[in-house]
């Protein structure tokens, strides 16, 4: 059973705010489904400002949360930072997701009501 005021909620809730959060921008999301289409591998500060059409002072902004939510990771290549999927990070995420929404699937078929 699920103890909303227990401890680890209350990490899980933090953790998924700024997931949710760094999710919660539109241009954040399209670079997000670009890598994930496979067009590209990775993106730079630049590649992004052209993707979004923001100036690359916004773009290296949006990036850094990315990075600071763990679904990039940063990596330095001669004069450029490129940023790959963080894999590793991204399975957490998706099994903190799946718990949340388990236990609400659970909650909605204790009720018995479907919409």
């Amino acid at each position: 059973m699920l103890r909303i005021n227990s401890e680890h909620t209350s990490d899980l809730s933090e953790e998924l705010e700024e997931l949710f959060k760094a999710l919660g921008n539109v241009n954040r999301l399209m670079l997000i489904y670009k890598l994930a289409s496979g067009e590209m591998e990775k993106v730079s500060v630049t590649e992004m400002a052209k993707i979004t059409g923001l100036t690359q002072p916004a773009a290296s902004q949006h990036l850094k949360i990315l990075k600071t939510a763990k679904i990039l990771n940063a990596t330095k290549q001669g004069n450029y930072i490129y940023y790959t999927f963080n894999r590793s990070a991204l399975i957490n995420h998706k099994e903190k997701i799946d718990f949340l929404f388990g236990c609400l699937f659970l909650k909605c078929n204790k009720s018995g009501k479907r919409e």
